[in-house]
Parts: C-alpha cells; structure tokens; sequence
C-alpha cells in the first residue's frame, strides 16, 4: 500500500505550487500592485483549500474513485472520472511543453524540441514507475535544493545594484479596481485552484487528520516565494518590462553583475525550471493514469505510464506551434477549464456532505 508522510506532502505541494509560477509574472495586469493580487488570492484560494482538504475529512481512507462512487454511484462517477482525467492530462501537457521549450530556448537551443521532451518524459516514467513513494522521497531531497537556489537569487539581485524598491511604487497608484475582475480570477485558479490535483493523493498520507494544517502551511511558505520573487522582478525589470518578458525570472538573473565577478547566473534558472517542472508536470499526469486505472480497472499502473508517456511528447509537440500559442491557450482557455474543475470539486463537496447527512439519519431511525 502507498504510503506517504505530512513532511513529503508538505514538500510536494510546495514543488507544485512554486513549481512553474517562477516562469511568469503573475497578476501582471495590475502592474506594480501584482504582489497584491497574488496576497489577495491566496486569501481566497484558502477557501477552495478547505473545499480540497475537507473532502479527506468526511471520507478519510478512501481514493478519488471510492468517494465518487460512494456519493453519485458508479454510472455518474465514471464520467467524472473521465473529466478529471482529462483534465489532469491537458494540465501535465501545459507544464510539460513549457518547461521543455524553455529548456530549449535556455541551455540546449540546437537541440530538437521532440528529444528534450523525450528525455524529460523518460526521467518522469522512471520515477513514476518506481511509485509515488519514490516522486515523494524525491521532493525531499529536491525542495530544499530547490528553496537554495531561490535564496541565492534574490541575495544576489538584491546586491546586484540594480535592485530599486521604486518599482514597486506608487502602492495602489492606480486603485483598487485593476487588483481585481479576471486578473485577480486567474491567479486564484492559477496556482491555488491547481491544488485540487491533491485530491487524487489525499489517501496516500498516512496521517490524514494532519492534511489541512500541512496543506495550509505549504501553500503559506509557496505564497511568500512567489511574492518575493514578484517583488525582485518589479524591483529589477519594473512592471512594464516584467509584463512583457517571456521569463521575466530569466531576464531578472541575466541582470546581475556583481563585480564583473559574480554573472551569468542562468544555469540556476533553468535549474529551478527544472526541478518545478518536473514536479508540476509529473504529478498532474500521475493524477491522470491514476483517473484512468480507476476507470478501467487495470491492476498494472507500470504499463500505463509507459504507454501514455511515450505517445505524450509527441502529442504535445504536435499540439503547440510555438510557445506564443502554448501561452494563449493557456490563459485563454485553460483558465476556464480549471475554473470549472474547482467549481465541480465544490458540488462535489457539498453533495458528499449531503449524502453522508442523509445516511447519517437513516441510521439514527
């Protein structure tokens, strides 16, 4: 049985909330203010952080598949099932064309697209392969690797000279109005409404009173990363140029120059892409052959793996252009799907909850 602690859960939600939001600027639209839009959507996305961790709560030890089944029955939970699993698929297919062109556009330009997707397709199947276990030990040993390398860019952008606060001023210099409407929308469904992907793991933890409290403070410490790194990114490149840089991350570590001795720093960059591409991918697609297996009730999960991830970047090199496109698509269209997906998991919620309210009272006469 697949067995996971409350510190490798603390650390894979971490990889996965910070994991690509280091590729953007996000809530970009409200300028200087989009550390405030992400502080104000992490205030709401709690909410939908209670609906993902409450789900655990009533039906403790249960996978996605049992509560499904439990709650609307067999006939309506196989189409669910259906939806996540696509869902959790087009998810991993985002990230993983992602990080794998800008891998090609940092470190290896010459290199076909298709083989640096291969090669990063293989690394995800073998660990995969391995177990859950595996991936969640893995975190252990990456995030703080991960967490160091964050450090060591914002000690050296801030030392760099050419760090300047004023970037980030005049606070609310335009009101309030341009912290909220879509802008403010997609930074809650993107990264927090993204945790719902967890709830395909929850059964995993072996302590599952422990969920919620270990839930929130991963998304806590992820928040304050991908603020300070807003912060950085205004401070250096300021909001017009941050809004409209490809990785804005990127262009901020090209920047420092310490001395003419500490520079060219961009190996740490494609590091950090790395690594939180890795994670962001890998367990959004385990997510999906999870959906699948429940579906059709296939006993090997080894053999699914292998035969969706040899067909997946083919798949996804044929399915994006360009990076131009794969971002359009991404906040244009995406956006929605993951919109809906949460609002799901929220009737979702409230039907199990009716449901065991109902049961509860047969019980009681």
């Amino acid at each position: 049985m697949i067995q996971i602690t409350k510190i490798q859960l603390f650390m894979l939600i971490m990889l996965f909330e910070v994991g690509s939001t280091t590729l953007f600027a996000l809530g970009i639209a409200a300028k200087q203010d989009a550390w405030l839009v992400v502080l104000l959507a992490f205030f709401i996305g709690t909410g939908l952080i209670w609906v993902f961790t409450q789900i655990p709560r009533i039906c403790p030890d249960q996978n996605f598949s049992e509560i499904l089944n439990t709650a609307v029955g067999r006939k309506l939970a196989i189409p669910l099932l259906i939806i996540y699993a696509a869902y959790f698929l087009d998810s991993a297919s985002y990230n993983f064309y992602e990080f794998g062109a800008l891998i090609k556009m940092t470190a290896l330009p010459m290199t076909p697209l298709l083989v640096i997707l291969y090669f990063f397709m293989l690394v995800s199947i073998y660990i995969l392969s391995l177990g859950f276990e595996v991936l969640a030990r893995t975190g252990e040993i990456l995030l703080p690797v991960f967490i160091i390398f964050l450090i060591t860019i914002y000690i050296f952008t801030m030392f760099s000279g050419q760090f300047d606060i004023n970037g980030l001023l005049p606070i609310l210099g335009n009101g309030i109005k341009p912290l909220l409407g879509k802008t403010l929308l997609d930074v809650v469904v993107f990264p927090f409404g993204e945790l719902v992907v967890f709830i395909m793991f929850w059964h995993f933890v072996n302590k599952q009173e422990g969920i919620r409290k270990i839930t929130f403070l991963a998304v806590a410490f992820s928040t304050f990363l991908i603020i300070f790194s807003l912060i950085i990114m205004l401070a250096i490149l300021g909001p017009d140029l941050t809004a409209n840089t490809e990785v804005p991350l990127l262009q901020t570590i090209l920047s420092i120059n310490i001395a003419d001795f500490i520079t060219n720093l961009d190996l740490l960059a494609v590091l950090i892409m790395f690594i939180g591409g890795f994670y962001k991918m890998s367990l959004h697609f385990y997510a999906g052959v999870l959906a699948i297996i429940w579906i059709f009730k296939i006993q090997n999960i080894r053999w699914v793996i292998l035969a969706l991830g040899l067909i997946f970047p083919i798949y996804n090199n044929m399915r994006f252009e360009n990076m131009a496109y794969h971002r359009w698509l991404g906040f244009e269209v995406h956006t929605y799907a993951m919109a809906m997906i949460n609002l799901m998991s929220i009737l979702l919620l409230i039907v199990i909850f009716l449901k065991k309210k109902v049961m509860s009272s047969k019980k009681r006469r």
